[in-house]
């Protein structure tokens, strides 16, 4: 059933959809807004802390052994990854990292025959 309306009345009509289709839009571009807030939020404290790990790897030093004249080292990426020498390629034994330069070195059984 259709209805016919005056033409004052179809302005009061008109103008209702209008505030409500406004108010939508508002909503809508309120919601966008937000979302693009909480994204930016997201990247600055991404950024935060990829930058306090950085400054952590570089204030830990490297780490080194010495098997006999065999030196080996480890920095913190290495670490890290879990891509570093645990044992002398040379006479088998383990290892002991530190960050002493003065540090005593093993003493290389050379290889095992």
């Amino acid at each position: 059933m259709s209805q016919t309306l005056l033409s004052f009345e179809q302005a009061q009509v008109d103008a209702e959809e209008a505030a409500a289709y406004a108010k939508l839009q508002a909503k809508l571009a309120a919601k966008a807004q937000r979302a693009i807030q909480k994204h930016q939020e997201e990247l600055d404290k991404m950024s935060r802390r990829l930058t306090r790990q950085f400054a952590q790897r570089e204030r830990t030093p490297d780490e080194h052994a010495q098997c006999g004249i065999r030196w080996y080292c480890r920095s913190a990426r290495d670490r890290a990854r879990g891509n570093y020498w645990t044992h002398c390629h040379a006479c088998g034994q383990a290892l002991i990292y530190t960050t002493d330069p003065n540090a005593k070195p093993q003493v290389c059984a050379g290889r095992r025959q």
